[in-house]
């Protein structure tokens, strides 16, 4: 579909991330520590690595008297990686992301020390424990947009995996899925993603338009205007939702939305030229020719000399003059 851009950024406490390249699945080296609960290294540590990516597989190797451990050419993403040695029990870390490190960053550190005998619980503050919870979402939800950011989608979505395992119902964390499999070319999953994003919270506007977007990408213009009209009426004035319900009212031939929906957009961010050659083509399928002379005329005196419709333009231009 020809003039639909993009929307919906990738929301982590309300953050907006900008689409990065898909990166290829790539090895790593698995490197850490084991230390105990008074920081000493801990020597022949069993240590199992369990990837959850793409093709699942399992590395085991242990620690050195230093307490480190390393295992070379392993996938990287997310792991299960388990710690086991008699007489200090066992721990399991879940969804773990082995990735490269750069030469500032040490390696990670793993505690494993006896379980003390636990003293009698304190009654819950059910305040504090709700704040203690949303912090600890948030926090991760920023990681999930930072790996995001940074290309890492493995990663990303092991992340925001994890958080949508400790809450389900919250909104944003499917959205942030939703993006991370359109990214990562899964469309069936990145809908059913938005579609739970939406299911959660009907009123969530970037969810519509991602949606709107994708379904748009897979040739399904009646459903993508459905969700169009609805990220555009919940953020009135966001002028790129109301651009690509423009845009899907254009490429659906209805032309008397188009040129409502594009004024719309053209009085919501009025620096934007594309807005004009996209009018353009919208009055012409009203049959009104001078009006879109007119439009094609401020787009070729605003767009730069680059500008993706400037030869189009010029060429429709020069074809309409001399009718």
């Amino acid at each position: 579909m020809k003039g639909l851009v993009i929307a919906g950024g990738l929301a982590a406490a309300l953050l907006l991330v900008p689409p990065q390249a898909v990166q290829a699945q790539g090895t790593t080296t698995a490197l850490g520590f084991v230390l105990d609960a008074d920081g000493r290294p801990v020597p022949d540590v069993q240590v199992l690595l369990e990837y959850k990516g793409h093709q699942p597989q399992r590395y085991r190797t242990k620690t050195d008297k230093t307490g480190r451990f390393v295992h070379v050419s392993v996938w990287s993403g997310p792991y299960d990686i388990t710690l086991k040695k008699e007489g200090l029990g066992e721990i399991t870390v879940k969804d773990y992301p082995l990735r490269d490190l750069s030469d500032t960053e040490k390696p990670p550190t793993f505690r494993l020390a006896p379980k003390k005998a636990e003293a009698p619980a304190a009654p819950a503050d059910p305040a504090a424990a709700a704040a203690a919870t949303a912090g600890a979402l948030a926090g991760d939800m920023k990681r999930g947009a930072d790996a995001f950011a940074a290309g890492r989608l493995d990663e990303a979505a092991a992340i925001f995996e994890g958080v949508a395992a400790q809450a389900p119902d919250l909104a944003q964390v499917h959205h942030n899925l939703g993006l991370v499999y359109r990214k990562k070319g899964d469309a069936a999953r990145a809908e059913a993603e938005f579609r739970k994003a939406v299911e959660l919270n009907p009123e969530l506007a970037d969810s519509h338009a991602a949606l709107s977007v994708l379904l748009a990408a897979g040739g399904k213009t009646d459903a993508a205007l459905a969700e169009a009209k609805q990220a555009a009426s919940q953020a009135p004035q966001n002028a790129v939702y109301r651009f690509n319900l423009a845009s899907l009212y254009k490429d659906s031939g209805q032309s008397a939305e188009a040129k409502a929906a594009f004024l719309e957009a053209e009085a919501l961010d009025p620096a934007n030229a594309e807005i004009q050659y996209h009018l353009a083509s919208a009055l012409l399928g009203l049959g009104d020719v001078p009006g879109a002379i007119g439009r094609l005329e401020k787009y070729l005196s605003a767009a730069p000399a680059d500008a993706p419709n400037r030869a189009a333009a010029e060429g429709l231009l020069t074809a309409l003059k001399k009718k």
